[in-house]
């Protein structure tokens, strides 16, 4: 167990990532865990455009509530079962954990109520002060109070506004990831929050834990009155869901929603539950998830792709798809054969 304390928030030191010294050790523990080539090194170029990270997470008393979900690993594959919302929440944070420690990457965690563990927990960069074990002591701990955001959202922002001017030099940005079930305590204040923080060069992430619609409504509502925009996430499966309303040949395994949670550079990642790609699109995200050589372009040359395509699917093992509850590969041929045909003379991927 650490010894540091971690009752103080630690503000960010200035980023050193060199561009060309990604050893293969970093990302091998992600491919051991299943994240495909494709997806694992669009992260890890991920961690250059944005250097650090901070997880608010909301430990407040609602999160008790029982109408979590979390999947547990069966000799079949993965399975979804009940939880609370702090164990799921548990789930999500330990598994950053493990992605950001292998990847060398700052992060940043504050819980919004201290606990008998600590409240603010720094994984990596200059001076880390706890480890996962720490971190996973601090998630097991019961969760009381109430969801004083605002006051966390402003810790955060004094945190990186030291380093604003360099990120912005860099083309860089600080991710902040807002992982909550709630309201904010002071809605008005909490705005004013927010607006400030989106002055500085950050990505901003909301990771729900609740499906109640005035929650849900209320996050919708504030992401209209800022300036800059809020990427809003839901659990796994409700998030799978809305991919597949949009995108159903895509099955959106839980290391694609971790990766988003955690901010990805490349705009496609967002698209996902927003639009039907097109042809050229959906090629371009089957590279940077599967990691295969570039495939031909469908409109072009359809037989290519599919020839491709196939093999590229034939070296990827199946994944956990939320929607299904099942294990699937990563691309539904059929289904993304419906989207290439329209209008294409019949084509098949096949």
């Amino acid at each position: 167990m650490s010894t540091i304390p971690v009752g103080t928030p630690i503000a960010i030191a200035t980023p050193a990532y060199p561009e060309m010294d990604k050893p293969r050790t970093t990302t091998d523990h992600l491919l051991a865990r299943g994240w495909p080539p494709g997806l694992t090194t669009s992260f890890a170029d991920s961690i250059d455009a944005f250097p650090v990270r901070y997880i608010i997470v909301d430990n407040s008393g609602s999160m008790q509530m029982n109408d979590g979900s979390k999947l547990v690993s069966t000799s079949s594959g993965l399975r979804t079962v009940s939880s609370t919302r702090w164990d799921e929440l548990g789930d999500v944070v330990e598994e950053i954990g493990m992605v950001v420690h292998s990847l060398h990457a700052e992060t940043h965690f504050h819980l919004l109520n201290p606990c008998h563990v600590g409240q603010f927990f720094k994984l990596e960069g200059s001076s880390p002060n706890v480890d996962l074990a720490t971190l996973k002591r601090a998630m097991g701990t019961s969760p009381t109070g109430t969801t004083p955001l605002t006051e966390a959202v402003q810790r955060v922002t004094k945190a990186i506004a030291p380093s604003a001017e360099k990120f912005s030099a860099n083309g860089q940005k600080a991710v902040v990831v807002l992982a909550s079930d709630g309201l904010p305590n002071d809605p008005k204040s909490f705005l004013s929050a927010l607006q400030e923080l989106q002055r500085l060069p950050v990505w901003l992430v909301v990771r729900l834990c609740t499906d109640e619609d005035h929650v849900v409504q209320y996050w919708s509502d504030l992401d209209a009155q800022l300036e800059a925009p809020l990427e809003t996430l839901d659990d796994v499966h409700g998030e799978a869901q809305e991919c597949y309303e949009k995108n159903p040949w895509l099955t959106y395994a839980p290391s694609l929603h971790l990766a988003r949670t955690m901010g990805l550079q490349d705009k496609l990642f967002d698209l996902l539950d927003e639009q039907a790609l097109l042809p050229s699109q959906a090629k371009t995200l089957i590279e940077k998830i599967l990691g295969c050589p570039e495939l031909p372009e469908p409109e072009v040359d359809m037989a290519g792709f599919r020839a491709a395509l196939k093999d590229a699917l034939g070296r990827a093992p199946n994944v956990y798809n939320p929607v299904t509850k099942s294990m699937k590969p990563w691309i539904d041929v059929s289904a993304l054969n419906r989207v290439l045909n329209k209008g294409k003379g019949g084509c098949a991927v096949s």
